[in-house]
């Protein structure tokens, strides 16, 4: 490889013996939360499948920022490394300003460039409504307070044990519902544009979770999708 190329042709998949190269991939994972998103994560990375674990490189990060705070620390994370091909800013609502919550969307989008894209993984009031959904779907408008409650009756009927927000292994206890996750926060997208609602800020229950998990479900082991 010349020094003349570029970082993005070094990146682009080629092919070897009739077979697709999968080109490396670097992922930046910041987090409000400095427990139960980042284990989360961290469980997502750890199910990586073997042979795709030197050409995804996931890094995640819990951090105590929240909303324009913590985009600024992805973005100074960002340019600092040199090298991250997606950033993914994983946070909440909860009691924060509407108008800075909203903001880091179009952030994200206005800093994203042909090298790195930057994702807001935003939750709305909070995680817990990423972890409710995987059990099932409902629209009804609730705290963080609430989500929390919903979510440990969710987890005490069909898992058997209490939710805990510092517990490892999260990623992997609920795997096998991914799917029913993800088309039920399709579906709750769907229903609040249907009110006329379309700001984060406005979608209360609601995710943007599945964007990283559909984007790394390929590299994942034991996904099991409707076809």
């Amino acid at each position: 490889m010349t020094q003349s190329r570029t970082k993005r042709e070094w990146r682009t998949p080629g092919r070897r013996q009739g077979y697709r190269v999968l080109a490396p991939e670097r992922h930046l994972i910041v987090c409000e939360g400095e427990k139960t998103e980042p284990f989360y994560f961290k469980g997502m990375r750890d199910a990586l499948k073997p042979e795709f674990r030197n050409r995804i490189h996931i890094v995640v990060k819990g951090t105590g920022l929240h909303t324009v705070d913590l985009f600024d620390y992805a973005l100074r994370e960002s340019r600092l490394s040199g090298g991250y091909d997606h950033v993914w800013l994983a946070y909440d609502r909860d009691d924060f300003d509407l108008r800075e919550f909203d903001s880091v969307v179009g952030k994200c989008a206005q800093s994203s460039d042909e090298t790195t894209a930057f994702h807001a993984l935003w939750s709305n009031p909070c995680f817990e409504v990423w972890m409710l959904l995987h059990f099932g779907y409902t629209t009804a408008e609730m705290t963080s307070a609430e989500a929390l409650a919903k979510t440990d009756a969710a987890f005490r009927r069909e898992l058997n044990r209490p939710y805990s927000k510092t517990a490892g292994g999260l990623f992997g206890e609920i795997q096998s519902r991914l799917h029913m996750a993800e088309e039920n926060v399709d579906r709750l997208r769907t229903w609040h544009e249907s009110q006329g609602a379309y700001s984060p800020s406005a979608m209360n229950p609601g995710t943007t979770i599945p964007e990283i998990t559909r984007k790394l479900s390929e590299y994942i082991g034991d996904i099991k999708r409707r076809v």
